[in-house]
């Protein structure tokens, strides 16, 4: 449609029409804060997509917040199960014991059938600037039934007795380790900063 064509009273119509879906999608974009933690609306080149309040349905499962990235699909929880104290050291037996949950999450996908060939390429600790312990995380590949081949990250902390859990997955290629760690230090940057 060529906006010189319309009359003005069509053009008003037409440019308020596209200014309320503009702040409407915008709102759908903005911040979000749960259980304390402020996810930005833009981190790292993502965007929020949308948020899921799982403590609707199951206390303890918390919020998931998905971010939009070209080719990658970003969900960030923070979620408690219950628990009134989880550390924050990466190296507690809390939170190993929670990344193999995470870890057995993602095989039994595989054994769902959604999933083909998942191999775990490297465990890692992501520290802050100043060489702190902040993320434990495990790098797989896996072949998706939709996606094809994919790079997937996983990674999870503690933080304000909550755990806070990381999952990326994009399209595999050669730059997407470097990719995954330009959001996690991003995050680490707002978690400690």
């Amino acid at each position: 449609m060529r906006f010189a064509s319309l009359k003005p009273e069509c053009l008003r119509a037409t440019v308020l029409a596209a200014c309320l879906a503009a702040a409407a999608t915008g709102a759908a974009k903005s911040e979000v804060t749960f259980f304390g933690l402020t996810f930005p609306d833009r981190i790292a080149g993502a965007e929020i997509e949308a948020s899921t309040d799982n403590e609707k349905t199951t206390a303890g499962l918390g919020y998931r917040v998905t971010y939009r990235w070209p080719g990658w699909s970003i969900d960030v929880y923070i979620y408690d199960l219950g628990r009134t104290s989880i550390p924050g050291d990466v190296g507690s037996e809390v939170l190993k014991s929670q990344l193999r949950q995470a870890h057995g999450d993602i095989l039994e996908v595989q054994r769902s059938g959604v999933y083909s060939n998942v191999k775990l390429t490297r465990s890692h600790v992501m520290r802050d600037s100043d060489g702190r312990a902040r993320l434990d995380c495990l790098d797989f590949i896996y072949v998706h039934e939709t996606a094809g081949p994919v790079d997937s990250f996983l990674c999870l902390a503690g933080w304000h007795n909550k755990f806070v859990k990381f999952r990326l997955t994009g399209p595999r290629h050669a730059g997407s380790t470097a990719e995954a760690k330009r959001f996690l230090d991003a995050w680490i940057g707002i978690l400690w900063p």
